[in-house]
C-alpha cells in the first residue's frame, strides 16, 4: 500500500509483475485509480497477511492474480467483502475459458480432465459467473472489458447494513 502522496507507476514495471502486463496497465489507467493515494496491489507473486486493520483505508484494492487460478474464490471474495470498507474499488481479471475458440465440446472436456489431473489448471470461469459471485458477496460492477484474450472487472464494494448509520 502507498499511504501518502500519488503513486508512481510505469508500463515497464507492471510489465514485469502483473499477470495481464501492459493490457492491466492500461486498463486500470482508464479508470484513472492511480490518482488514489490509497491504493494496494496484491501481487501473485508475493504473499502477505492483511487484516482488517491494514486495510481500513484502502481506497482501491488491485488483485493481480486471475480469479481463475484462485483454489477457493468463494472464501476469498467473502473474506474480501468482509473486510474491505464500504466504496472501495476492487479491480482484477479472469480468463473467460468457457468461451471456446475451437471444437467447444472437445476442447471443454479436455480443459474440465486437466483440471481433474492439475489443480493448478485454471478453474472455468465467465463473465456472468464472476458478475453472479462478485454481487452474492456485495460487490457492484462498475466495468468489466475484454482485453487481449482477459476480462478485466472494476467493482467497488456496497456498504453491508451494519455499516449504514
Amino acid at each position: 500500500m502507498i499511504p501518502y502522496g500519488k503513486p508512481i507507476f510505469s508500463a515497464d514495471n507492471f510489465n514485469l509483475t502483473a499477470e495481464g502486463g501492459l493490457t492491466f496497465f492500461k486498463y486500470l489507467k482508464k479508470f484513472n485509480l492511480f490518482s488514489e493515494p490509497e491504493l494496494l496491489i496484491l501481487s501473485p507473486n508475493i504473499h502477505f497477511y492483511y487484516d482488517e486493520n491494514d486495510l481500513k483505508d484502502v481506497r482501491t484494492f488491485i488483485l493481480l492474480r486471475k480469479l481463475n487460478l484462485i483454489k477457493e474464490l468463494d472464501i476469498f471474495l467473502g473474506t474480501l467483502s468482509q473486510i474491505l470498507p464500504p466504496n472501495v474499488n476492487f479491480v482484477g481479471c479472469f480468463s473467460d475459458n468457457k468461451t471456446l475458440k475451437w471444437n467447444g465440446f472437445v476442447s471443454n472436456l479436455s480443459n474440465k480432465f486437466y483440471n481433474i489431473l492439475d489443480s493448478k489448471t485454471d478453474h472455468f470461469l465467465d463473465k456472468k459467473d464472476v458478475s453472479e459471485l462478485l454481487e452474492k458477496y456485495g460487490f457492484k460492477i462498475i466495468d468489466m472489458t475484454e482485453m487481449d484474450e482477459l476480462i478485466l472487472f472494476c467493482s467497488q464494494t456496497i456498504p453491508r447494513p451494519e455499516q449504514i448509520k
